[in-house]
């Protein structure tokens, strides 16, 4: 008798579904792959053969991510993609990371302003900083 994940695998693999299925689970963890703000900016978008193309909101983010292109990819190795391609697009919503999924009673809007907020800012470390500071803020606000 066969497995059931082994009978899946075999449908998925003779009828083309395997790459969606790959989007999906790259989509599931994206913001653990790239990490919080570059998944603020990028959203998987298709995946074709070898291939993913990423929805990027901005032309500086795309130009910003052109330096991180092969980074991006040795973490994508393990869904058998061998390219990564930029594109400028429609961004999912912005993804919750750890200090969000805790702060449960912070609204979209929160985060949105939050993200917005540090969006700019160069220094990476300086942004968490920030970030952690603004939610913190929203947090006790009115306590």
């Amino acid at each position: 008798m066969q497995r059931i994940g082994g009978i899946l695998r075999k449908f998925a693999n003779e009828h083309g579904l395997e790459s969606g299925l790959a989007l999906s689970r790259i989509k599931q963890q994206w913001s653990a792959l790239v990490g919080q703000t570059i998944a603020s900016h990028t959203s998987p978008d298709t995946v074709k053969g070898k291939t993913i193309l990423i929805n990027v909101d901005t032309p500086q983010w795309m130009h910003h991510l052109s330096f991180y292109k092969q980074e991006i990819l040795e973490k994508l190795r393990s869904y058998k993609l061998e390219e990564v391609r930029f594109r400028i697009g429609t961004v999912d919503a912005i993804p919750e990371n750890k200090a969000q999924a805790e702060d449960i009673h912070l609204d979209g809007e929160e985060l949105r302003y939050i993200e917005n907020t540090v969006r700019n800012i160069k220094d990476e470390d300086i942004r968490e900083r920030f970030r952690r500071l603004l939610i913190h803020s929203l947090r006790h606000q009115g306590k």
